[in-house]
């Protein structure tokens, strides 16, 4: 049986050629941003291929703070969007009570995300559950139903680092 996807670690010219397939130089900048970042603190990244001839062309970049569970997955197109999407996973739940703080765009994203459907026993006690605006919000903590940016402007690249920056911070003086 023919492989259908492979995981790699991410060379500059890979990560170079995914990158080369978004369509605007804000998600071109935020990619590298972000890899770069990881890439600074000694943290794994690595890119996903796929093989199937329906999935040609598709790529996902993924960050990852602890092995076992990416952080931040850069998607070229796919997962739900037909653009490039940036996935992350965010553990530091106080970042979920500065919603103020950030751009439109991203508060926007966030609050609009998936609500929680308990789509599986793992859910509990992971959810991420937050008030905003005097709403109460109950969102999937699982990365396929979490938060998803796309459509990423100036501003919310400078939010999205900020919440990505904090989460290895806070990772790494947690040690997990």
């Amino acid at each position: 049986m023919a492989q259908t996807l492979e995981v790699v670690d991410a060379s500059p010219e890979l990560l170079e050629e995914v990158i080369a397939t978004f369509g605007s130089e804000e998600e071109k900048e935020l990619a590298r941003q972000i890899v770069k970042c990881f890439v600074e603190y000694k943290l794994p990244v690595k890119v996903k291929l796929y093989h199937q001839q329906c999935m040609k062309g598709t790529y996902r970049i993924l960050c990852y703070i602890k092995k076992s569970a990416e952080a931040v997955i850069i998607n070229n197109k796919g997962m739900g969007h037909d653009c490039v999407s940036f996935q992350v996973r965010i553990e530091d739940r106080s970042a979920l009570t500065k919603l103020d703080c950030y751009s439109d765009g991203v508060r926007s994203q966030i609050v609009n995300a998936r609500d929680c459907g308990n789509c599986s026993s793992k859910c509990e006690h992971k959810k991420y559950v937050f008030a905003f605006k005097e709403k109460e919000y109950v969102k999937c903590r699982f990365i396929c139903n979490n938060f998803s940016f796309v459509d990423i402007d100036k501003n919310d690249a400078k939010c999205l680092m900020g919440i990505i920056e904090n989460e290895i911070t806070y990772k790494q003086i947690r040690g997990n």
